[in-house]
């Protein structure tokens, strides 16, 4: 079953790779994410009595530092609820090609559709659903909660397949 991790903590909170207090961890230890930010969660288990083990779907880390997927996160700082929308067909992993400003996030499947955001060159995507054709492109949904508040659009000519589940 996958979840959907939540920050509810106003000023935000640090994904960290231990039970160390956030002061006593350097940069590439630790991970500083906004409030309202969520992210799909794999696997969740009690650290302690103060702190979740997430395992997410995508890995994150500050630049220049290394990608984690496995972080160690303050349970009054979130909210963790099971994921109740996506269903199991039709996703697939893919990577972003050809797309060296950013591949463009759109609300809807068109090229007029407002941007919600870029996703970087070569940055791991997982896509869900049906695709769409419109405006010359085929398009597919996608989530990554690294780029996009939520879920949108991309034209898949600038995607290629990594895996399908």
């Amino acid at each position: 079953m996958a979840y959907i991790l939540k920050v509810t903590y106003s000023s935000g909170t640090n994904f960290k790779q231990s039970l160390k207090d956030s002061s006593q961890l350097g940069l590439c230890e630790k991970y500083n994410i906004s409030n309202g930010k969520t992210f799909r969660v794999r696997e969740r288990a009690d650290a302690d009595t103060d702190h979740y083990r997430v395992t997410l779907f995508d890995k994150v880390g500050n630049a220049g530092c290394p990608q984690y997927d496995t972080w160690y996160v303050f349970k009054n700082h979130v909210s963790i609820q099971p994921e109740t929308s996506g269903g199991s067909g039709g996703v697939a992993e893919v990577i972003v090609i050809n797309a060296t400003s950013g591949l463009n996030v759109r609300e809807q499947p068109d090229t007029s559709a407002r941007e919600l955001g870029k996703i970087p060159n070569g940055s791991r995507v997982t896509v869900y659903g049906e695709g769409k054709d419109n405006d010359g492109f085929r398009w597919i949904k996608v989530k990554s909660n690294q780029w996009v508040v939520s879920e949108g659009w991309v034209a898949t000519e600038y995607l290629k397949i990594l895996s399908v589940r």
